[in-house]
């Protein structure tokens, strides 16, 4: 890796549409926003596993408060007038034996997809899990989700496994696509 500026900054970056977005990690202020954030990308019912977050701004402070920016981090991205249009996250594995792994969530509000927030978002947590040691991301996408799956195999993700017929999706039964990115050496 080239680049030498702290993953954990905060910075304002163009979009391939010409809006901008603030990037950083996230903070307990944010909790409403990514309550909000959550609640309506879950509300599509074809991106996330949950249907909902279904607890309450201090239950997600709490969460939110669990995030140390060295085993695990959240980073959000937030449009001009302040809206939480984008957040990705990275959990560090349980046990000392898959500490080495980090998986990674993300969610992109509908209106900022295909626009290149999805690509800053894991840019910036593969960058922040090398600069934290990590060895292995980890991430899960269903297999409806073209336009993810291209974007995780365009960075170097490779398929490791399906759980067939894993998750069902308006009454349809959908894989669910392991994959997997080496960062080690």
């Amino acid at each position: 890796m080239t680049s030498m500026a702290d993953p954990m900054r905060s910075e304002e970056v163009v979009l391939r549409d010409g809006r901008k977005v603030a990037t950083r990690p996230a903070t307990l202020d944010d909790a409403e926003r990514l309550l909000d954030n959550i609640n309506r990308i879950c509300a599509e019912d074809v991106y996330l596993m949950m249907d909902e977050v279904p607890w309450d701004l201090d239950r997600e402070r709490r969460w939110l408060s669990e995030f140390d920016g060295e085993q695990n981090v959240l980073f959000v991205a937030l449009a001009q007038d302040g809206s939480l249009v984008g957040q990705v996250d990275s959990h560090a594995g349980r046990f000392p034996k898959i500490r080495h792994v980090g998986t990674i969530g993300i969610a992109i509000r509908d209106g900022w997809r295909e626009i290149g927030l999805g690509r800053i978002l894991m840019d910036r947590i593969v960058e922040w899990m090398r600069a934290r040691g990590f060895r292995k991301a980890e991430l899960s996408v269903f297999a409806t989700n073209v336009r993810a799956r291209r974007l995780y195999e365009a960075m170097g993700f490779r398929e490791e496994g399906v759980r067939a017929k894993g998750v069902r999706i308006r009454g349809e039964y959908v894989d669910e696509i392991l994959m997997g990115l080496w960062l080690g050496t």
